[in-house]
C-alpha cells in the first residue's frame, strides 16, 4: 500500500504536466489562423514607420497583420488598419498556400475589415466558433494568435487583465491582457480555452521596457460586426439621437444616465426627451453602464422600440423610442479613422500652422477633430524612446482629450508644477493605440 502511494505522487505532477499542454487545442485552432501581408503604394519611409515593415522587393511598401476565418468559404476577419490603403492583399494560411484576398466592407468605428479570398477551386477553410465574452472573467486563461514581426503564425499564453477598457478608439469597450500582443498581431483571435474566440487584437502599450498589455475587442461585437459586413457591405448602428453620462437626479437622487446632448431630428427629441432629463431604465435593464447601454443601443434594428423610464424635474417619464439608424456625420464623429486620414493630409500639405513644443522637442500640427500630430521630432525628443515616430497623433496627455496645443501645455505646466512628474500620453499611430509616458527633465539637469 505504501508502495503505490508512492507512485501515485510520484506519476500526479507528470499528469499535471500533461494536463497543462495547449499543444492539442493550439493544433486544432492554428488553421483558422492566417498572415496578412497588404502591399501599398509608396510613401516616403520616414512618414511611417510604427507597425509596418519594408520589403525591399517591392516598389511600395509592405505592412503585415493577421486575420482569421470566420466562414469556410474564405471569408475573414481583421482589423482595419491592416489592409487601409492596400492595393493588393495576399492571405497566407497555416499550410503556406498563398491566395489574394478583396475587402467585403470596412467598418472604421470598431476598426475591422471582412475580407474574401479568391477561391476558384471551391476550398473549405477552418472558420471559428465565437464565443461569449461577456462570460469572459478577470483570470481567465487565454491565448492570442497572430504573425508577431512577419515571423509567422504564433501563439502566447495569458490572462485575462481587465474588461471594458476604454482606450481612446471612440467609445468602443476592450479586453485588456497580458498575452503577448506585439507588432504583427493586429487582427488576430483571442481564444478562451474551450477554443472560442472571444477578441480581435487590436492594440498594445507601447513603453519603453513595458511588456505585458495588449487590448482585444470583444467578440460580441466582432461577431455582430462581421455578419453586418458580410450581409450588408457596411455596419448599420442603431442611433438614439443623444448622449449620456452618469449622473444623479438633484429631486430624487437617484443615479442613471443624465442626458448632455440630444439631436432636435432624432425620434428621442420628438417624444419629449431633453438635456437634464435622468434615463434610470431602458428595455427593464437599470441604468448603469454607459458603455453597456451605447453598445446596445447601436446593435439595435433600425424600427425597433427602445423603452426607457426617465426622471424630468424628478417626474417620472416613460417613453417609447423607435431606433434610427446613425446619420453618416454621427459615425464620423465617434470614428478614431478620421484622425489617420488628417494626418496623411497633414503631412501632405505645407505652408498650414505649425508649433513647437519645447519640453516634447516636437513639432505638431493640430488634427481634426481632435489631436496633434507630429510633424517633426528633434534628435533628442523624451518621445522617441517611446518608440513615437512622425506622423503618430497624440489624443490624450495625462487621461485628457488633446483638441489644440494649449492643452497639452497645460498638461506639461500641471507636470512641472508637481516637481517635473512623468506625464502619460495616449497616442494613435498607423497600425494601433498605445500609451506612453514621457519623463520631463528640468533645463539644468
Amino acid at each position: 500500500m505504501r508502495l503505490l502511494l508512492i507512485i501515485i505522487c510520484l506519476l500526479s505532477p507528470l499528469n499535471a504536466n500533461a494536463n497543462n499542454s495547449y499543444a492539442d487545442l493550439v493544433d486544432e485552432l492554428m488553421p483558422s489562423v492566417v498572415n496578412i501581408s497588404t502591399e501599398k503604394d509608396a510613401v516616403n519611409r520616414d512618414e511611417y514607420i510604427d507597425n509596418m515593415m519594408l520589403n525591399p522587393n517591392l516598389k511600395g511598401r509592405e505592412a503585415l497583420g493577421s486575420g482569421f476565418f470566420i466562414r469556410e468559404d474564405g471569408h475573414l476577419l481583421t482589423n482595419a488598419h491592416v489592409i487601409y490603403g492596400a492595393k493588393k492583399i495576399t492571405v497566407i494560411t497555416n499550410d503556406d498556400k498563398s491566395f489574394e484576398a478583396k475587402v467585403v466592407g470596412t467598418d472604421k468605428t470598431s476598426d475591422l475589415a471582412v475580407l474574401k479570398i479568391e477561391n476558384p477551386n471551391k476550398e473549405k477553410f477552418h472558420p471559428v466558433k465565437f464565443g461569449n465574452a461577456d462570460k469572459s472573467r478577470i483570470g481567465d486563461i487565454v491565448l492570442t494568435f497572430g504573425n508577431p514581426y512577419g515571423l509567422g503564425v504564433s501563439v502566447s499564453q495569458g490572462i485575462i487583465s481587465a474588461k471594458s477598457r476604454n482606450i481612446g478608439l471612440s467609445e468602443q469597450q476592450y479586453i485588456q491582457t497580458d498575452a503577448a500582443i506585439n507588432q504583427g498581431n493586429s487582427g488576430g483571435p483571442m481564444f478562451d480555452l474551450n477554443g472560442e474566440v472571444i477578441g480581435v487584437n487590436s492594440a498594445i502599450f507601447r513603453e519603453s521596457g513595458a511588456t505585458g498589455v495588449g487590448f482585444s475587442l470583444p467578440s460580441n461585437i466582432a461577431n455582430w460586426i462581421s455578419n453586418q459586413l458580410i450581409d450588408n457591405g457596411k455596419v448599420k448602428r442603431g442611433w438614439i439621437g443623444f448622449k449620456v453620462s452618469n449622473g444623479i437626479d438633484r429631486y430624487t437622487e437617484k443615479e442613471g444616465f443624465v442626458i448632455t446632448e440630444i439631436s432636435e431630428e432624432s425620434n428621442a427629441y420628438k417624444e419629449g426627451l431633453r438635456v437634464g432629463d435622468i434615463i434610470i431604465s431602458y428595455n427593464d435593464t437599470p441604468a448603469t453602464d454607459v458603455a453597456e447601454f451605447i453598445y446596445f443601443t447601436e446593435t439595435m434594428d433600425v424600427g425597433q422600440a427602445l423603452r426607457l423610464k426617465s426622471l424630468s424635474y424628478g417626474e417620472e417619464i416613460r417613453n417609447v423610442v423607435r431606433i434610427q439608424e446613425m446619420p453618416s456625420k454621427e459615425l464620423k464623429n465617434v470614428t478614431n479613422e478620421a484622425l489617420k486620414e488628417s494626418q496623411i493630409y497633414t503631412l501632405q500639405t505645407n505652408g498650414e500652422e505649425v508649433f513647437y513644443v519645447s519640453e516634447f522637442g516636437i513639432t505638431v500640427k493640430e488634427a481634426d477633430p481632435k489631436g496633434l500630430v507630429i510633424i517633426k521630432l528633434d534628435k533628442t525628443s523624451p518621445l522617441k524612446k517611446s518608440g513615437i515616430s512622425k506622423g503618430d497623433i497624440i489624443l490624450q496627455a495625462d487621461g485628457s482629450d488633446i483638441y489644440s496645443t494649449d492643452n497639452l501645455l497645460d498638461s506639461i505646466r500641471n507636470a512641472i508644477v508637481e516637481d517635473f512628474r512623468p506625464i502619460s500620453i495616449l497616442v494613435q499611430g498607423l497600425d494601433n493605440s498605445f500609451y506612453a509616458t514621457v519623463e520631463l527633465v528640468p533645463e539644468n539637469d
